[in-house]
This record gives C-alpha cells, structure tokens and sequence, in this order.
C-alpha cells in the first residue's frame, strides 16, 4: 500500500460505536480517560492490514513464536501501522486513503494479541488514520502497553531513597493540572487525600524546583486508580518538570503524621 494517500471528502466520518471509540473522543478532551482508554485498547477488537494472499480468508489458529507481517504505510511524520478500532472505521479510513488496484487483506486481532505480536517491530502505530480524531501509540509506548504499566501500573513497594519535601503553593501550579487533579478525585471514592511537595536536591538539600513530588493517600491500594492517575498527571506537568508519584495507605503511621501537617492538593480545605 506504498503510495500517495489522497483525501476525498466522500463521506461523513462514522460515529463512535463501541466503548473504545467513545473512550477515545473523550481522552482527546480530557487525560483522566487515558488510563480506561487503554485497558480497553488491549480488550478492544483490533483491524490492521496484510499483505493480500488467497489463504487470508477465514479464522487462524494463531501459534505462539509464529511471525506476522502487517502492511506499513507513511505519512509526513514517517511510517506506521495503520490499525482500526471498528470494521466502520476501517471501511471508512480505507475507501478514504488506499491507493487503487491496493492489494491487502484486514486482519482482526484481540488486542491482548496484538500488541504483544507488535511490540518488537519498533514501528509506531496509527488508529484511524484519515480521520479528524486519530491516536498515534509511538514505539516505547507500546512496549509499556504490551507490559501492563499504562493499564494497570501499581505503586512501587520497599525502601526508597530518603528526601526532605518541602510544601509548595498550590496557586503556583498551572491551574488545568491542580483543577484536573481535583476533578479527578472528586469522581472517585478511592482518594483520602492528594498532596504536593517539591523534593530536596540530592546535592544541595535546596528545594528543587524542576521536580513535583505528589503523594496519594488512599483508602486502599487501586492499582487502576493509581494507573489512571499517573497518566493523567503526567500528561498534564509541564516540560522540563520530573513528576514522582507515591501511595500511603493508613497502616503507614509515620508517612501519615508527616501528611497531616501539610495542606492537600486535595479536598480543598476551606480554612
């Protein structure tokens, strides 16, 4: 399918039929549906091209160490793997995109299968290419999607390194990732609390003001709570800033002590 893609207006664009579609409309406008997004990636039916051979036709067994060769395509970014989230979007973006006399075939994986089978070929992959709202999933992406971290990444446990934290004016942070954060909580029932703080330089001791420090207090520990979280708050620190997340529980008495002299990030306490 190597060629000049054309765009002919021929169509309206389909509207979102299934769960990953709608979770992808609503990601594109808000990064707290990041997380949900992707566990239904990996749960989600996945259409990506072949090569066209006459044996294509029906249902494989698929056979593990077993090699596949999916189409590559490339835009004015560079190439890709171009994947479909719908039989609809797949008609459409192929009618759309498809050089003529193409040969290829559509291929349907579940996505448990499929990104396993592409997380090695160092290619990024495109959904939907040729329509308004498209995801872009890059290499490295992949591979953490494929290892479980962007679905269901939980806090890491064990001795850390000791730091002082230091407390940090809250109207000082950008107000889309404070109001996102607070928004967030407010729709769930896992978080007591959200705190911020900025860490110690490892050298000087002085704040360092290029890393945020958030801490979550929770009722329990949420492995997609905290999964969903970090990629929203991610998504939302600005460039050039190291964010670090961490999770006490309240069995951890002295993490809790520290807590209650500092004002959260969340609720809002009106003092």
């Amino acid at each position: 399918m190597d060629g000049e893609f054309t765009t002919p207006q021929w169509r309206p664009e389909p509207e979102p039929s299934n769960t990953l579609e709608r979770l992808m409309a609503k990601a594109a406008a808000d990064p707290a549906y990041h997380g949900p997004m992707m566990r239904a990636l990996w749960e989600a039916e996945i259409h990506t091209l072949m090569p066209y051979h006459p044996e294509m036709a029906g249902t494989h067994q698929y056979q593990p160490g077993q090699q596949m060769q999916f189409i590559v395509l490339k835009d004015q970014v560079g190439p890709f793997i171009p994947a479909f989230t719908s039989e609809a979007t797949a008609e459409y973006c192929i009618q759309k995109n498809a050089p003529k006399n193409a040969a290829y075939g559509l291929a349907t994986f579940r996505g448990e299968l499929f990104f396993p089978l592409v997380k090695n070929l160092n290619q990024t992959i495109v959904f939907n290419s040729g329509m308004e709202r498209n995801l872009v999933i890059k290499p490295e992406a992949i591979q953490r999607l494929a290892s479980g971290e962007f679905r269901h990444s939980r806090p890491s446990h064990g001795p850390g390194e000791m730091t002082h934290l230091y407390a940090l004016e809250h109207d000082s942070l950008p107000a889309e990732f404070t109001q996102s954060i607070r928004s967030f909580c407010d729709r769930n029932r896992v978080p007591i609390a959200v705190y911020v703080f900025v860490p110690g330089h490892p050298e000087t001791g002085e704040p360092d003001l290029g890393s945020l420090r958030l801490i979550l207090r929770l009722r329990h520990e949420d492995n997609d709570f905290y999964n969903d979280f970090c990629l929203m708050a991610g998504k939302l620190t600005p460039k050039g800033i190291d964010l670090a997340t961490g999770v006490v529980t309240d069995t951890d008495e002295q993490a809790l002590e520290f807590l209650n002299r500092s004002e959260p990030l969340w609720p809002v306490l009106n003092l």
